[in-house]
C-alpha cells in the first residue's frame, strides 16, 4: 500500500535534515574546540578572530627576533666579561714589567705573556654571531661613508704632504692613532689630536698619538676633494694644522719643547703653545685671523707663550721668529724650516730635551742675541712684544691673495716663494682610490661599520640598540712591556682601556635591560590576545556539549518516525500520537 505524507510529514523531513546538519556542526566545534568554522558563523566575530590570529603570528616572530638579540647581547656581555680578565692581567704583568729589580729576560716574559692577551683582545673584537659581528662602531650614515671616503682618498695624504713640502717633518713611521668620525654632539671644533706622553712628569722625545676625531655636525657642507673644494673651504687647511701637531709630537719633546722643562709656566705639556699652535699655523697661512689691520694687542696676546696664548699672537710670533733667523740667523736661510729642522736631528740624535729644544735653537742660530738656553725662548717673548710690529708691519701684507704661509711669497718671496693663494693653501695633491693606509709615515686605525640593531616593541614600535665595541691594543709599538718606558705608557693606557670597557657593559648591560623588558611585555600580550582570542574563536564545550545532545536525539526521533510512516499505511501525524519534541 503506497505510503502518503502530508504537510506535516514533509515539515518533521525536513527538520531532521536540519538536526543532522547541527550535529554535525555541533560535533566539528566539539573535536576543534573552535566555534567558528566558517565566516557565515558570525561574520564579525570571524573577522576579528583572523585578525587577532594575524597579529599573534607576527607577534610571535618579532618576539623569536627579539629573544635572537638578546642571544646576540647575551654574548656581548660574556665577551667583555672576558675583556675585563684580559686587562687586569695586563695590569698585573704591566705592574711587574715596572718592578727595578727585574732584568731585561723578566720583562721579555712578561711582554710575551702580554703580546699573546693582545691577540686574545683582537680575536674577541674580531668574533661574529650568525655572521653579525659582536662589536662594531655602529652602522654609519651617508653622510660618515662620504667623509670617511674623502679622508682616506685625499685629505690626509694632502695634509702630510703638504707640512712635509713646506716645513720638511714626517711621522716617524711607528705610530698608530685612531681615526673617529663623530657625526652627533655639542663640541665647539671641527677636528681635534689626543696624545699620550710616557710620563707626564719627564720630558718625552717620542709621544704617543692616540686619536684624530673629526665632528662633523660642525662641517657646512659636504666635503670634496679637490678640485671640486670650494675656494673659501678651510677643511683642508685645518686637517694640515692637525698633521702639524701630530708630526711635531713625532719629532721634538713635545711636553719640553722650549727649554727641556716639563710643565713650564704652569703647561701641562711643557709650555711654548705659541711655537706648537703659530707653526701649526704657519704651514696654510693664517693672514686672515688678523683681519684687517696689524696691532700691538694682538701680538700681547701671546701672554708668556706657555699658556694660553692667542692664535693670531702665535702666528705672529713665528713670523717673527722666522725673519729674525732669516736676517740674524747664521745657516738659517730657510728661516723656521732650518731651525725645526735642527731641533729634530738632536731629538734623533740622541740629545736630552734642553739640547733639543727652542732655547737650545735660538743659541744655536743667533749666538749674538741668545746665550743661555734655559732663558732663551723667554727672551724671545720679550724680545716679539717690543720689536715685533715694526718688524712685521713691512712683511706682512692683508690685502693680497697671498695666505702668509711659509714658502709663499709674503712670508718667503725674498728666496723664491711664490704666491700662495686660499685655494693653494693646502695644494691638490692628486686624489686616489680610497685606502685605509692613506698615510706614509703615521699608522690608521678606522672605526668599524656594523649592522642597525632593532627590534619592535610590542606595540609595534620599532626600537634601535647602540652598537658595542671591545677593547684592542691597536699601537704595539707604543703599547708593550720591553721597558720601564714602555711599561708605564701602557699602565697608563689601560686605565683607559678600563674606563672605556666599562663604559661598554654599561651600553650592553642597558641593552640587554631594555630587550629582557620588551619580553616581558610580549608575554603580557600574548595572555592577553590569548584571551581575547579565546572569547570570539574557543568553543564553551558544556554549551555545545548540550546543543549537540538535543540534535542529536532531534535527527534520531525524525528518523525513527520516518522509517515506521514507511511500513504502515497510516499518516505521521498518527504515529507521533501525543509524542511531543520541544525545540530550543
Amino acid at each position: 500500500m503506497a505510503l502518503q505524507l502530508t504537510q506535516l510529514d514533509l515539515s518533521h523531513a525536513y527538520r531532521s535534515r536540519v538536526a543532522a546538519r547541527k550535529v554535525q556542526e555541533s560535533f566539528a566545534k566539539l573535536t576543534s574546540g573552535k566555534k567558528l568554522q566558517a565566516n557565515g558563523d558570525d561574520s564579525a566575530a570571524f573577522a576579528q578572530s583572523l585578525r587577532l590570529e594575524s597579529q599573534q603570528k607576527r607577534d610571535v616572530q618579532n618576539l623569536q627576533n627579539l629573544q635572537g638579540l638578546i642571544s646576540y647581547t647575551q654574548s656581548q656581555e660574556t665577551c667583555l666579561n672576558k675583556v675585563g680578565q684580559i686587562i687586569d692581567r695586563m695590569g698585573v704583568l704591566a705592574t711587574h714589567s715596572l718592578d727595578i729589580s727585574k732584568g731585561h729576560q723578566d720583562r721579555e716574559k712578561y711582554n710575551l705573556e702580554f703580546q699573546e692577551l693582545a691577540q686574545s683582545l683582537d680575536e674577541i673584537q674580531g668574533m661574529k654571531f650568525n655572521d653579525l659581528d659582536l662589536f662594531s662602531d655602529g652602522p654609519f650614515s651617508e653622510n660618515k661613508k662620504t667623509f670617511i671616503n674623502v679622508l682616506q682618498k685625499q685629505w690626509l695624504q694632502a695634509a702630510e704632504q703638504v707640512v712635509k713640502d713646506r716645513l720638511g717633518l714626517e711621522g716617524d713611521g711607528t705610530d698608530t692613532f685612531k681615526i673617529l668620525v663623530n657625526e652627533e654632539g655639542g663640541k665647539a671644533y671641527n677636528i681635534s689630536l689626543m696624545w699620550n706622553y710616557t710620563t707626564p712628569t719627564s720630558a718625552d722625545p717620542k709621544t704617543d698619538l692616540a686619536q684624530m676625531n673629526f665632528e662633523i655636525y660642525n662641517y657646512s657642507s659636504s666635503p670634496e676633494t679637490p678640485p671640486n673644494d670650494p675656494p673659501g673651504y678651510m677643511s683642508d687647511r685645518l686637517n694640515a694644522i692637525m698633521m702639524t701637531y701630530a708630526v711635531m709630537a713625532n719629532n721634538f719633546y713635545f711636553n719640553a719643547m722650549a727649554n727641556g722643562e716639563v710643565n713650564k709656566g704652569g703647561s701641562d705639556s711643557g709650555g711654548a703653545e705659541w711655537f706648537k699652535s703659530g707653526l701649526a699655523d704657519f704651514v696654510h697661512g693664517a693672514d686672515f685671523l688678523l683681519g684687517w689691520s696689524l696691532n700691538q694687542t694682538q701680538l700681547d696676546g701671546i701672554g708668556d707663550g706657555d699658556t694660553n696664548p692667542t692664535r693670531e699672537a702665535s702666528y705672529l710670533a713665528i713670523r717673527y721668529l722666522h725673519e729674525e733667523l732669516k736676517t740674524s740667523g747664521a745657516g738659517a736661510t730657510k728661516g723656521v724650516k732650518d731651525l725645526i729642522g735642527w731641533m729634530s736631528n738632536q731629538v734623533k740624535a740622541g740629545k736630552s730635551a734642553q739640547e733639543s729644544s727652542i732655547g737650545a735653537a735660538l743659541t744655536n742660530f743667533i749666538p749674538s742675541k741668545y746665550s743661555n738656553s734655559s732663558t732663551a725662548n723667554d727672551e724671545f717673548i720679550a724680545d716679539f712684544k717690543a720689536n715685533g710690529l715694526g718688524a712685521l708691519s713691512t712683511k706682512i701684507n692683508l690685502f693680497n691673495s697671498d695666505t702668509g704661509a711659509i714658502s709663499g711669497s709674503d712670508a718667503d718671496g725674498d728666496i723664491g716663494g711664490s704666491t700662495i693663494t686660499h685655494q693653494d693653501a693646502v695644494p691638490d695633491y692628486p686624489a686616489t682610490d680610497p685606502s685605509t693606509t692613506p698615510l706614509s709615515n703615521f699608522n690608521i686605525k678606522w672605526e668599524k661599520e656594523g649592522k642597525p640593531l632593532f627590534t619592535y616593541t610590542s606595540v609595534g614600535d620599532a626600537i634601535t640598540f647602540e652598537a658595542a665595541n671591545s677593547v684592542t691594543v691597536d699601537d704595539k709599538n707604543r703599547y708593550n712591556l720591553k721597558s720601564i718606558d714602555t711599561a708605564r705608557l701602557t699602565l697608563e693606557m689601560i686605565s683607559e682601556w678600563t674606563q672605556l670597557l666599562n663604559s661598554q657593559r654599561a651600553q650592553v648591560g642597558a641593552n640587554l635591560q631594555r630587550l629582557n623588558i620588551e619580553g616581558d611585555n610580549y608575554k603580557a600580550k600574548f595572555s592577553a590576545q590569548e584571551f581575547a582570542f579565546s572569547r570570539i574563536a574557543d568553543v564553551n564545550f558544556a554549551e555545545e556539549s548540550t546543543v549537540f545532545a538535543a540534535n542529536k536525539i532531534r535527527a534520531e526521533a525524525s528518523i525513527a518516525v520516518m522509517s515506521q510512516a514507511k511500513k504502515l499505511s497510516i499518516g505521521v501525524p498518527d504515529l507521533l500520537g501525543t509524542v511531543t519534541i520541544g525545540q530550543k
